[in-house]
């Protein structure tokens, strides 16, 4: 597999197509199928750190998985009902109301919502809510109200989730910042912050080192830097970090965590194996929750269209690129997860989950084939196609099927795959 591997990624990085990625690869029993990394965290110094599985980095919204299996854990001890209204939980969401328009000046046009939002609802993203670089309405809202676009990255405090939404709860499925609200909801009942809460009862059990709220000193020296692709395709470093925890700092939901590959890797492991690590035998969830909630297509019992189900929109390029997760097949959402509901031509089985972080992180995980991967990279904008065509060939190495040849060669752009980039 490395052989087929190796001249694939080495060449994304030879021609600064992608600034550093790393690439793992499991089977059920955790086995290594492939682990490696290619690059430097600084794309253009080579005297910065050698990628490598374990090398810190942003995983921006692969944290919401976190957040759902910390949610999760709380329905298992009695103290959350899915079904029950969010605002039991978190009495400010009740504020919220939704955007009818804008008048003749531009101002917004707000009513009273309807449905009574759903801590389900928030869990499977059929809450409501929106991200500002994925819609227009939400954007022209925080425009109009002063809030600097995209600002949920540098300012976590909780009136950055008070946008109003977009349509009635469980009427349909769009990304936003539902997973965020269960990260604030996760706080209230725990009676912990969700940084400490993810710590003491995910990553400290399954020994994520990696994988926390924070850097250390010699995690910070080891940090996949943050890049920026412009529209040439020239690659920027930057310094782009989270906001440090402090009294002002409220983590969310959806986007705070630091962590790895490897790490991530093994989280994915764990859920594979019906929440039980298997070689260490540690349990986050149960085996009948991880069957019923994590990898089970709720859509169904919430009762809205899977429309729209792995569309990536953008209302801001230098964030996000467009596109579409699993075109033409299928899908399907969890409790955490985008699942397909049939076998795909390059690899997963029937039932496989898979997500992605904003800055080009992407995972699936097949409990029918018992196999997952995970690559992880540090640039903007999201649904970047080189990074995409990584993950394509890993998958496909991981599964027997052939390449679809070189990054950025003529011809291979792998259409036809598991993703595409419009």
């Amino acid at each position: 597999m490395q052989a087929q591997l190796d001249p694939i990624f080495q060449a994304a990085i030879d021609s600064q197509r992608v600034p550093g990625v790393a690439a793992v690869a499991l089977d059920a029993s955790g086995n290594v199928l492939f682990s490696k990394g290619y690059g430097n965290t600084i794309f253009d110094d080579t005297s910065s750190p050698k990628v490598t599985p374990q090398t810190p980095c942003m995983i921006w919204s692969c944290t919401k998985l976190f957040t759902s299996v910390a949610t999760l854990q709380l329905l298992e001890k009695g103290k959350l009902d899915l079904y029950a209204p969010a605002e039991t939980y978190v009495p400010e969401i009740k504020k919220i109301q939704k955007l009818e328009g804008f008048d003749g000046e531009g101002k917004p046009i707000l009513k009273p919502v309807e449905k009574q939002m759903t801590v389900l609802n928030l869990i499977t993203h059929t809450g409501g809510f929106t991200y500002d670089f994925f819609d227009s309405s939400t954007l022209r809202y925080r425009i109009a109200m002063g809030q600097p676009p995209v600002s949920y990255v540098t300012r976590s405090a909780m009136e950055e989730y008070t946008s109003p939404l977009i349509f009635e709860p469980g009427t349909r499925w769009e990304y936003g910042c539902n997973i965020d609200w269960l990260g604030f909801i996760v706080e209230r009942l725990s009676g912990l912050t969700l940084a400490d809460y993810i710590k003491q009862n995910i990553a400290d059990p399954l020994g994520l080192k990696a994988t926390g709220a924070t850097l250390t000193e010699s995690q910070d020296k080891a940090f996949h830097n943050v890049h920026t692709k412009d529209a040439e395709g020239k690659l920027t470093a930057t310094p782009l970090r989270f906001p440090p925890p402090n009294a002002e700092v409220r983590f969310p939901g959806g986007h705070f965590l630091y962590g790895s590959a490897e790490d991530y890797a093994q989280f994915l492991l764990t859920l594979m194996n019906n929440g039980t690590h298997p070689t260490s035998g540690a349990t986050i969830l149960q085996s009948e929750t991880v069957k019923k909630y994590v990898f089970a297509d709720m859509i169904p019992a919430i009762g809205c269209s899977p429309d729209g189900l792995g569309t990536i929109p953008s209302t801001v390029g230098a964030v996000t690129c467009t596109g579409t997760m699993l075109p033409n097949v299928k899908k399907g959402w969890s409790c955490g997860l985008l699942l397909n509901l049939e076998d795909l031509p390059n690899g997963r089985k029937k039932g496989s989950g898979a997500w992605a972080g904003l800055g080009n992180c992407y995972y699936w995980v097949d409990p029918s084939a018992g196999k997952l991967g995970m690559v992880t990279s540090a640039v903007l904008p999201f649904f970047d196609k080189d990074v995409l065509h990584l993950f394509d060939a890993l998958e496909r190495a991981v599964y027997g099927k052939p390449m679809a040849g070189a990054v950025g060669a003529k011809g291979s752009n792998f259409e036809g795959g598991n993703y595409k980039v419009d």
